[in-house]
């Protein structure tokens, strides 16, 4: 029976779709024999290492054939193995890898990585892709990256290009910045993923829902991650106090270093209520009251050392504002010679409080080191024949030796209360934290009189401006002509990085401090420092760490008779530097040439008149 037409259509139709299908797979066939054949010859062009320096004339065959040798031995990759052999330096090998694989080379590495270049890459893709992220170029939304394994990035750049939309510019470093590079990102500064904590808020049914409550602060929930993260980055940084401020939609975190905020980090404002339960708790806190004032402090011990967190909290419009302040225990062991006093005022300071009676303050604003030069002079002054005690608010260094006492307003444990107190307990010499009021002054005043060396602090801009503010609080010149000894001036001023900083010709602001200094201090001032552009030890800034500047009048026998004629501020201070006193801005001047800080950092802090 022969088959109908229609029969005989569709087995022709289907004998040309075989035809076309069996075309096709002959011709994908061809395509991908094609493409491996493009790829292994494409494969081919690369040359081993070895081959490849002595290619550029960096080693012979036989050192090459010696450091395989070496390879086997010691299990370690040839190009170490080259380097260490001192024939190559990884600069060699990079820019050779760089030529044959077109990755061009990073010449410069970053001072400082941006924060949203960090977030883009957690540290176990880093890890995985060998691969560490290096900063951001917002104007083509590029993700910039550096890498030391050839191998690996084909495979980076798709992973990126997966998780950021866009493939990234690659760079290529040896194998030592890499390690550098990835510390400083990953471990110098911990990292915490909080675009990660920012899903977990957005993805939830509601705002409530992710609240923390104080059931939730486990030691995996996001607020008590949040917290370590702040607490383990302000250590790592040197920070002397975070703050932690909710704005309208998200909470922003600063931290103070070197004497300046600057913002860290931000997180959701839905977890803003755990962050803050979590500081509550581990400084003893009432979790409950959120419409008044707290304060209270926990303990935080990193790498063998001790840090102590006073915490306070503040009630806002956006909730309430949370500010650390972290204090060193080791501090307490700050030696006088330590804060930063040029030779010419250490020894003056030296011979006030080697006195056995009178009085020595300690001026400047809140935050220009007062409590630690206090510190620094007890452990000068502290031995076995003298009984120390001090009043204080609150007692922020334990110093071994002395009887310290916290003032406690709320129940009548003020400073007066406490002079009065010490005056029985046979004291050889008192500290007393601040000089607030009238009655304090007068009963320091009074102890100074009957034998004792009386330390205090005054916030005042000036040494000479201590003087005027006694009278203002209604003490008899008469009274503060014999007791008061000498006065302290003091600001801290942020150091130069001695890694990066500039030596430059003296400007006419030095060479016209210079004049009289000369002749005071017999110094030569033939050069002046100013910040550099930054680099890795000081994080990009040009700064690191801080000193102090500072002015030391003695009352002497002019001085006392010009307090007893009430003569002004200006004239007190004229005569001091008749006298021999150095101004702060005058100190700072010499630390200027001496390359402990910068003319800037002075002029910021200190005023010339």
């Amino acid at each position: 029976m022969r088959p109908s037409t229609q029969a005989r259509r569709r087995s022709r139709l289907f004998t040309s779709w075989g035809l076309l299908i069996s075309s096709l797979n002959l011709l994908s066939v061809s395509n991908n024999q094609k493409k491996r054949k493009k790829s292994l010859a494409f494969r081919k062009t690369y040359k081993r290492i070895g081959d490849l320096l002595i290619e550029r004339g960096l080693i012979t065959p036989e050192q090459l054939q010696y450091a395989l040798n070496k390879r086997g031995e010691e299990k370690k990759p040839l190009g170490e193995v080259l380097v260490d052999l001192g024939l190559v330096s990884w600069e060699d090998i990079t820019h050779a890898l760089s030529e044959q694989y077109g990755i061009p080379v990073l010449e410069s590495i970053p001072n400082k990585v941006p924060e949203k270049a960090i977030r883009m890459i957690p540290k176990q893709q880093s890890e995985k892709l060998r691969i560490v992220p290096i900063d951001y170029d917002e104007e083509t939304n590029t993700l910039i990256v550096a890498t030391d394994d050839v191998l690996k990035v084909n495979t980076a750049t798709q992973e990126i290009r997966f998780l950021t939309g866009k493939p990234p510019k690659v760079y290529l470093v040896s194998p030592p910045d890499y390690a550098d590079l990835f510390k400083r990102v990953y471990e110098l500064e911990p990292t915490l993923d909080l675009a990660e904590l920012r899903l977990e808020v957005d993805q939830s049914e509601s705002a409530a829902a992710v609240e923390e409550t104080v059931e939730a602060l486990t030691e995996t929930s996001p607020a008590v991650r949040i917290v370590n993260f702040i607490i383990d980055k302000a250590l790592a940084q040197g920070a002397s106090d975070i703050h932690i401020e909710p704005q309208e939609n998200i909470v922003q975190v600063r931290y103070r270093i070197d004497g300046l905020l600057r913002k860290v980090t931000d997180f959701p404002k839905t977890l803003h209520s755990g962050v803050v339960s979590r500081i509550k708790i581990m400084s003893k806190l009432d979790i409950s009251e959120k419409r008044l004032p707290q304060d209270g402090k926990f303990f935080v011990r990193k790498n063998g050392e001790q840090f102590d967190f006073r915490v306070s909290t503040m009630p806002s419009i956006f909730g309430e504002k949370v500010v650390m302040r972290i204090l060193r225990v080791s501090a307490a062991n700050q030696k006088l010679e330590e804060l930063g006093f040029s030779n010419y005022n250490y020894k003056r300071l030296k011979h006030l409080i080697s006195h056995p009676y009178g009085i020595v303050l300690i001026t400047g604003p809140t935050g220009s080191g007062k409590s630690t030069t206090l510190v620094g002079i007890l452990n000068e002054v502290k031995d076995m024949t003298k009984n120390i005690v001090t009043a204080e608010d609150p007692v922020e260094y334990t110093i071994e030796g002395v009887t310290q006492c916290q003032v406690n307003p709320e129940i009548g444990l003020t400073f007066p209360r406490f002079l009065r107190a010490f005056l029985r307990q046979d004291p050889d010499i008192i500290m007393v934290g601040e000089i607030r009021d009238r009655e304090t002054a007068q009963l320091a005043i009074e102890a100074s009189l009957t034998g004792h060396l009386v330390l205090s602090t005054l916030h005042t801009n000036t040494a000479a401006a201590a003087i005027a503010r006694l009278v203002n609080m209604g003490i008899d010149p008469h009274l503060i002509s014999v007791s008061l000894i000498g006065v302290v001036g003091q600001r801290l001023v942020r150091k130069l990085c001695s890694e990066c900083r500039v030596q430059v010709e003296p400007g006419r602001a030095v060479k016209a401090e210079g004049e009289r200094l000369k002749k005071l201090l017999d110094v030569d001032f033939t050069m002046e420092y100013i910040a550099g552009e930054g680099c890795p030890n000081c994080r990009g800034e040009g700064y690191k760490g801080r000193t102090a500047i500072h002015e030391v009048l003695v009352v002497n026998r002019r001085i006392r008779q010009m307090i007893v004629e009430k003569a002004s501020e200006s004239e007190i201070e004229q005569a001091a530097l008749e006298e021999g006193m150095i101004t702060m801005f005058e100190d700072g001047v010499l630390k200027v040439i001496q390359g402990i800080t910068s003319l800037e950092e002075v002029r910021r802090v200190a005023t010339v008149e």
